[in-house]
């Protein structure tokens, strides 16, 4: 096998396992090494612009143009941190006459890496430049990746300069081959992969699972753009400038200002009116208690027949009466006289104080009392609860066990509440598989669908349409077209938000005629998210990792729930608590971290990819990690969570 260094007036011969690679710079860079630089530790880049692009109908995907450029030169200005830029081609020749046909927009001024050895797919292409650079690193990016996230490149060498070890992201549990940092210790494995003709990248990876570095990434970066289709669709998208990411807090107040208060009551019996809103004030129709009565077993007198009584001089007093509760008596206390009580019955007339049962002695009809009472004693006063015509409870209310026999206290069989907020969620995507069937490979039950519904039956909201469809944005507008005409209040879409070729949602509004309010939010996890109103309906669009779902729901629905409702049972409640363990990870965007207090310590998962579902199970509050903390929170450090509501 032979490698041709060209562009530095000379030539070399190199022996790289089967492999040919020839190397041309164009003075940018020489890839040989200076007398005065050791680049060894150094982390290079580079764009795979090899392939035949038979997908793009031979059109040289690095050379496609976009916003008055082309894409490797968009790569390539997000790559610039690095030591060089190389960039692998297939065949020499090919790239020469595409530099003549694209002039200025040619790979002039940058190292290139040529291999040789035909349709090795991008591994040959990344054992080609490994082989060859003196850096110890390098940061691969494919030619048809060029929404690759600047501030994700650089997270990406901050890795490797920490861990010195390859870096790759995770994306719905899935370790990504690009963007990705391999090493020149990784050349061993390339090469027996090489040797045994098995090109995938993902079998790489996995076989160096325990090597690596992960980085849990929600981001799609634009996906990779394999055909003219999908060209064209991802310049309709640039034209849009899709993804102008603004604050939570700017966020959730466009989507309040789209939701309007819900003008709708029904009437229920009390036994149906547990965690319902109250739609009006409820005014008592009467005094409670209504008479006065007798807190306890035991004898009606008048206060001043007892003066004198004590230990050795008792008072003689006659009984003419028994009351039990629920009763009345037409009889008049008098002098001397006492009538009977159990606990509960009405004081009769003439009795200003009640003394217990176990105070005094009884024979047949007289009692004999020992003590002084005093007036008013052991009495409880008509409307000592509360008078007629007071205001009990509040429209907004949420009706428990207490407000329940309150209102029954107060006579009332049914009382008004607010009309239940109907709610439709659909979830998109042609993977999904419904639970109860069986689950073909490359499918995944769908979860998303179920975590939203049931957390929205335990808001109180009642879910009018489920549905489920396919990655295309009609049968998208059809399913909320659907739900528009059930007397829906909101709408809730799962997955589909970002900007991969199948994320239909922005377009589905476009189809709609909807008004977009936001697409992108400040935040961690969820950030691809929509928010939006279509026939007055507001619309809330998920991102599809299931936990990216879930804080969505507690940071979007809790604000328009109490909104439309009025109830004050949707308001956050915070708690101050100890941090358990030092949270390390940082951002510049708010975070939020399922955790749980107790008894003032918060303890957070370890396990907190937004892909990762079962780690949410026992959390009953979100650690919020603020931006712009450059070392996490530390272990014993207080910290505030966002406890979450009926959990």
């Amino acid at each position: 096998m032979t490698a041709v260094w060209n562009g530095s007036k000379r030539d070399e011969n190199l022996h790289v396992s089967g492999l040919v690679i020839r190397v041309q710079s164009h003075g940018r860079r020489s890839m040989a090494k200076g007398k005065d630089r050791d680049r060894k530790a150094d982390i290079a880049a580079c764009i795979l612009a090899g392939g035949k692009n038979s997908r793009m109908n031979g059109r040289k995907k690095a050379f496609l143009p976009v916003e008055e450029t082309v894409f490797w030169k968009k790569i390539a200005a997000k790559l610039s941190g690095c030591s060089a830029i190389y960039i692998s081609v297939e065949d020499r020749k090919k790239y020469e006459q595409t530099q003549a046909d694209v002039g200025e927009c040619g790979f002039e001024g940058f190292p290139l890496v040529e291999d040789l050895e035909k349709e090795k797919g991008p591994l040959g292409g990344i054992y080609s430049v490994l082989t060859a650079c003196e850096e110890q690193a390098v940061l691969f990016v494919p030619c048809d990746m060029p929404e690759v996230d600047q501030e994700l490149v650089d997270t990406m060498r901050g890795e490797w300069v920490r861990e010195r070890k390859p870096v790759f992201l995770i994306r719905d549990g899935k370790r990504c081959p690009f963007p990705g940092i391999y090493t020149k210790e990784m050349l061993p494995w390339i090469r027996r992969q090489l040797e045994r003709k098995d090109y995938k990248l993902q079998n790489l990876l996995n076989e160096i699972e325990e090597k690596i570095v992960c980085l849990e990434d929600e981001r799609d970066g634009g996906g990779n753009i394999n055909t003219e289709e999908e060209y064209r669709a991802y310049l309709s998208k640039i034209e849009r400038k899709e993804l102008v990411r603004i604050s939570l807090k700017e966020a959730v107040e466009k989507i309040l200002e789209e939701v309007r208060p819900l003008d709708a009551w029904e009437e229920l019996p009390l036994l149906e009116l547990s965690g319902r809103t109250l739609w009006e004030d409820v005014y008592s129709r009467h005094a409670q208690p209504p008479f006065p009565r007798s807190p306890l077993d035991g004898y009606a007198i008048r206060s001043q027949d007892s003066t004198g009584a004590d230990d050795t001089h008792g008072v003689f007093l006659h009984v003419i009466d028994t009351i039990y509760a629920g009763e009345a008596s037409g009889k008049k206390v008098g002098e001397k006289e006492a009538v009977r009580l159990m606990t509960g019955a009405p004081i009769p007339q003439g009795a200003d104080t009640v003394i217990r049962q176990e105070d005094v002695e009884r024979v047949g009809d007289t009692i004999s009392v020992f003590q002084e009472q005093h007036a008013y004693e052991n009495y409880c006063y008509a409307g000592e609860d509360y008078s007629a015509g007071t205001c009990l409870l509040t429209r907004g209310e949420t009706v428990g066990a207490a407000e329940c026999g309150l209102l029954a206290s107060m006579g009332y069989s049914h009382a008004k509440v607010v009309r239940n907020v109907r709610a439709a969620v659909i979830a998109t995507g042609s993977e999904l598989t419904e639970p109860g069937s069986e689950l073909s490979f490359g499918k995944i039950y769908n979860a998303n669908l179920y975590l939203v519904c049931s957390r929205l039956t335990e808001l109180g909201v009642s879910v009018v349409w489920m549905d489920t469809v396919q990655d295309d944005a009609r049968c998208l507008k059809d399913s909320i077209e659907k739900a528009c005409r059930l007397d829906t209040d909101l709408i809730l879409t799962i997955g589909g938000v970002s900007v991969g070729q199948k994320d239909i949602v922005e377009e589905t509004y476009g189809l709609l005629g909807a008004e977009i309010c936001f697409h992108g939010v400040k935040m961690k996890p969820g950030s691809p998210m929509m928010g939006g109103s279509y026939q007055k309906i507001p619309m809330l669009s998920f991102s599809g990792n299931p936990y990216g779902t879930f804080v969505n729901m507690e940071l979007f629905v809790l604000p328009v729930l109490e909104k439309m409702t009025g109830s004050q049972r949707y308001r956050v409640e915070y708690r101050e608590g100890t941090l358990a363990e030092t949270f390390e990870k940082t951002g510049k965007v708010p975070r939020f971290v399922r955790a749980r207090w107790e008894n003032g310590t918060v303890v957070w998962k370890r396990q907190n990819a937004s892909g990762i579902l079962s780690s949410l199970n026992g959390c009953n509050c979100l650690l919020e990690i603020p931006p712009g903390i450059e070392e996490g929170r530390k272990k014993g450090e207080k910290v505030w969570v966002r406890m979450l509501s009926s959990r």
